[in-house]
């Protein structure tokens, strides 16, 4: 199983064509009505290597103008929209130490470029502009920092900046926050690597009913553990990770690629959402007895329904998969039994037409009800993981376009910065439900069965009556007797 399930690669009804809206990771349309020069409309202001619209915004400019726009001077301090726009689309062209050693060539000229910047003021504003510049990049993509030498070049400005006692104490703090940040990713990295997912071969059965919905039988509860896992997993992937995996545009072989070290946490969320898939499926094709299978079917879907009042897509779209996989769906006797009514709402919110417009009117809803909730657990965002990275993926082929006149294009690069901003508040949210480790342990721990006897299974319980099915359920046979031989 990998992320490559038709659930995950449901087409996107053509939202990549240049005259289609982009849909972004709020639920909202944008039309691309900016992406070109002249697109900016009668009123921009141009000159040459800039241009703005009407309201004074950039559309469009010249990749060493754009620069400028981020590198602080004693009189000028880039907002941090403005340094998070560029740092995660400038990458695009420029590698981040490339552009940090930008950063440190700028700051050694512009303390030398005029008598006045020796002065004590122009000295202290400089390193106040400075240390806001560098403190914005190593809080939103601290995962750029990893390698020693990005971080000795980050002390190396520090070092041509420091003017007192008070700002070396402020350069230590934010190296000693970096220093955390980056010691929590190893130490989560290295927990991950100890958990092995089991694999059940020969799969056991039971004639009674068993697994999560014996262990917990509260699919609310399931759900909240569902969003500790989930809000882990996706809070430690870097923006950096996000860019590199789409300016790469392997986005379907993350599972394939073991060697994309670079995208690594996203390859461990992505293998979470086809671990959760198939204990679904593990969990009733564990059970022998018909109605049994049908009790845990059901279950799922009042833990899915839970997910949605959550605001946990991703557990959502995986439990779904899972329920879809050919070994459940195949169940036509047991899915006869399913309560009807329990259906409805997943299949309003899988319907693919109008790329997901159903799925993004709920997010809508939930992100609305997020941003003005006063209780934690109302702020829970955890979008659908496989068309955010769709979404991202589109914007991101635009942002990388130069335009006719070779300028960048600043108005496209503004809209990917605000989604990965969205994303970043979204996953940096604490969990605020209580834990329950042996519902997580099972979650995280629990054997699942093989494609291959998930099959054997289901074709055992109903038989096979199409002759694909037939034929299928042949192969199967004549491999499992060739690894008991």
């Amino acid at each position: 199983m990998t992320f490559q399930t038709d659930l995950m690669l449901a087409s996107v009804h053509g939202a990549d064509s240049a005259d289609r809206a982009t849909v972004l990771t709020d639920g909202t349309e944008t039309p691309e009505t900016i992406s070109s020069v002249d697109d900016a409309g009668p009123s921009s202001v141009s000159d040459e290597k800039i241009i703005y619209n009407s309201s004074g915004a950039i559309v469009s400019g010249a990749a060493d103008v754009l620069l400028c726009k981020m590198l602080p001077t004693s009189s000028h301090c880039p907002d941090n929209h403005t340094i998070f726009t560029l740092l995660v689309n400038l990458r695009a062209f420029i590698s981040p130490a490339d552009l940090l050693q930008k950063v440190l060539q700028h700051c050694m000229f512009e303390q030398n470029s005029k008598s006045d910047n020796f002065r004590k003021e122009s000295r202290s504003k400089m390193f106040e502009n400075m240390f806001h510049v560098c403190a914005e990049w190593t809080t939103s993509i601290p995962y750029d920092f990893r390698e020693p030498a990005m971080r000795d070049r980050l002390l190396e400005i520090f070092g041509l900046c420091v003017i007192d006692d008070a700002a070396l104490r402020k350069c230590d703090e934010l190296m000693l926050n970096l220093r955390t940040t980056l010691s929590k990713l190893e130490r989560y990295e290295v927990a991950l690597r100890s958990l092995h997912q089991n694999i059940e071969d020969p799969p056991s059965t039971a004639d009674q009913l068993v697994g999560l919905a014996v262990i917990c039988p509260e699919p609310l509860v399931v759900a909240q553990q569902l969003a500790h896992i989930e809000l882990e997993r996706l809070g430690m992937i870097g923006v950096d990770e996000f860019a590199e995996i789409l300016k790469s545009g392997q986005i379907e072989n993350l599972c394939v690629d073991k060697n994309a070290t670079k995208a690594a946490n996203i390859r461990h969320y992505v293998e979470w959402f086809n671990q959760l898939t198939n204990l679904v499926a593990t969990e009733i094709l564990r059970h022998s007895r018909k109605r049994y299978r049908v009790k845990t079917i059901e279950y799922f879907i009042d833990v899915a329904k839970e997910c949605i009042n959550i605001g946990n897509f991703n557990s959502l779209m995986s439990i779904v998969a899972g329920l879809s996989l050919q070994p459940v769906a195949r169940l036509k006797r047991t899915w006869a039994r399913v309560e009807k009514s329990k259906l409805e709402i997943l299949q309003h919110q899988l319907d693919p037409s109008g790329n997901f417009i159903s799925y993004r009117a709920t997010l809508k809803a939930a992100i609305w009800r997020s941003d003005g909730a006063k209780q934690d657990a109302e702020r829970v965002i955890i979008p659908f993981f496989g068309l955010l990275m769709k979404d991202l993926y589109l914007l991101h082929h635009r942002c990388v376009m130069p335009l006719p006149n070779g300028h960048l294009n600043y108005a496209m690069f503004t809209q990917f910065a605000d989604n990965l901003r969205n994303l970043l508040k979204w996953k940096s949210r604490p969990c605020p439900f209580k834990r329950n480790s042996q519902v997580l342990q099972y979650l995280l721990l629990a054997a699942n069965y093989s494609e291959t006897n998930m099959l054997r299974l289901s074709y055992d319980y109903e038989v096979a009556e199409l002759s694909a099915d037939k034929e299928q359920y042949k192969r199967i046979r004549e491999l499992t007797k060739q690894q008991s031989s």
